[in-house]
């Protein structure tokens, strides 16, 4: 197996761990294993064979795309998520202070 398929055989497996992670919201992990991802993706890009036979690695690459979709689909969940929280704490914090203003003056 050449060095190029390696690294997107790699880049795969990278992507199916942070999809797992984003799911998972393992932040920290998820960012580790995407600047692993990057470097291998880089070295793909600049690889003279893959420039010469791109098409031919566009299964993969699909395969890579995809997953990193499902991936910022999972982070935007997420993101809803403590969106949704922050204004929940927000509105608890505006009670807890109307009650101690009122109850103790």
């Amino acid at each position: 197996m050449s060095q190029l398929q390696q690294n997107l055989s790699q880049a795969l497996e990278l992507s199916q761990k942070i999809c797992t992670l984003a799911q998972e919201a393992a932040w920290s992990e998820m960012e580790q294993a995407d600047r692993q991802r990057i470097t291998l993706l880089e070295s793909i890009f600049s690889d003279a064979d893959f420039q010469l036979k791109s098409d031919h690695y566009e299964p993969q690459l699909r395969k890579i795309v995809d997953l990193n979709e499902q991936a910022l689909v999972f982070c935007a969940d997420a993101r809803g998520k403590l969106n949704r929280q922050g204004k929940s704490l927000k509105v608890g914090r505006q009670a807890l202070s109307a009650y101690k203003k009122n109850s103790f003056d």
